[in-house]
C-alpha cells in the first residue's frame, strides 16, 4: 500500500521548503531506481528491513533507521525479500537545507540515521498527509511538520555525543544559560536536570566540580545579584525586584536576600553595609562563568 501527498509549493522557494511526503507497506523484493533526484530525501523504516545504496556503498537499513538521499546522486533502494519494510518518507529542497541535515548529523559523509522517536517521525507524516488541499495556512502548517520531523532527527543525533562527553562543563554551560534566560519563573533543580538530560544528583555533581556551587546556589546567587543591581537602580519597589527576580512573595524574597547579603533589601537599598556579609557574584565574576 502506498500513500503520498505533494505540496503546491514552488520547488526551491525559501531557505526550506517541503515537497512531499509519503508512506508504504513494501512487497518483497520492492525496488525503486536506481535514478537521480533533484531534490533532498530522507527515508525512515517503520519496520521490516531493505537496502539503500548510494556512490557504490550498500546501507543495511532496519527499524527505527533511515537514509537520506541527496539531489544529483543515483541512488536505488530495495525491500528485504523475507522481511520487506514499511517506510515513510519526506521530500523537501531549500537554499539552507544542507545546514539543516547537518544539524541532523547528515550529508555526503552520513547517509544514515536512527531515531529514538519512531512514532514521533510517523505522527509528523501523519500530520502533513491531513493538509492534502492547497492553501496559505495549510503550506504554513507543512512547513511546520517539515521542521519537527528534522527537529526529531536532530536530538537523536545529539544523544550519543551527550552521553559520550567525558566531562560536565558542557552540562554547567548549558545549565547556566538556562538560569540566564529563565531566572525570573519558578525555577526548580528539577527542571534544570530535564532541560540538560542528567538526573539531579549528577546535575549537581558536575556543578560542583566546574563552579564549587550547587546548582541551587548558583541559581540564587544568580538571583541575588541581580536584585542587587535593581535596587542600587532605586527605580523598582521591593516587591517589584522580587517578583523580577523569581520570588512571588517579597517576604519570602527578602528573608533570602538578607541570607545571602547579610542586610535586608531596604537597608541595602539605603547603602548599609554589614562588615563581614556574603558578597553576591559580581558582574565581574559572572561575565566569568560558562554562559
Amino acid at each position: 500500500m502506498r500513500e503520498s501527498w505533494m505540496s503546491q509549493n514552488p520547488k526551491g522557494v525559501g531557505e526550506l521548503s517541503f515537497l512531499f511526503c509519503g508512506r508504504q507497506s513494501c512487497s518483497p523484493g520492492d525496488s525503486v531506481g536506481p535514478a537521480v533526484r533533484d531534490h533532498h530525501l530522507l527515508y525512515f523504516c517503520l519496520s521490516g528491513r531493505g537496502v539503500y545504496q548510494a556512490q557504490g556503498q550498500s546501507y543495511a537499513i532496519g527499524p527505527g533507521e533511515g537514509f537520506l538521499i541527496l539531489p544529483g546522486e543515483v541512488t536505488s533502494h530495495q525491500a528485504d525479500q523475507g522481511e520487506p519494510w514499511s517506510y515513510i518518507w519526506v521530500g523537501f529542497d531549500g537554499t539552507r537545507a544542507g545546514e539543516y541535515l547537518r544539524c541532523c548529523g547528515l550529508g555526503k559523509e552520513r547517509r544514515t540515521y536512527r531515531c529514538a522517536a519512531p512514532e514521533r517521525l510517523d505522527h509528523c507524516v501523519r500530520e502533513m498527509m491531513r493538509y492534502e488541499t492547497a492553501g496559505r495556512g495549510h503550506e504554513l502548517l507543512l512547513q511546520g511538520e517539515l521542521y519537527r520531523f528534522l527537529g526529531w532527527i536532530a536530538r537523536s543525533a545529539e544523544e550519543p555525543a551527550r552521553r559520550g562527553r567525558e566531562t560536565g562543563k558542557e552540562y554547567v554551560e548549558l545549565a547556566t544559560e538556562y538560569i540566564r534566560n529563565h531566572f525570573q519563573e519558578d525555577l526548580t533543580v528539577a527542571k534544570l536536570a530535564r532541560y540538560v538530560g542528567l538526573n539531579r544528583s549528577y546535575l549537581t555533581t558536575v556543578f560542583q566540580s566546574v563552579l564549587h556551587l550547587s546548582p541551587q546556589q548558583f541559581l540564587m546567587r544568580f538571583r541575588m545579584t541581580r536584585a542587587a543591581q535593581l535596587l542600587r537602580e532605586d527605580g523598582l519597589s521591593v516587591g517589584e525586584v522580587a517578583r523580577s527576580c523569581g520570588y512571588p512573595d517579597p517576604l519570602t524574597f527578602s528573608k533570602a536576600f538578607k541570607r545571602t547579603m547579610g542586610v535586608t533589601p531596604s537597608q541595602y537599598r539605603r547603602g548599609t553595609r554589614i562588615e563581614h556579609m556574603a558578597a553576591p557574584l559580581r558582574e565581574t565574576e559572572l561575565d566569568g562563568l560558562p554562559m
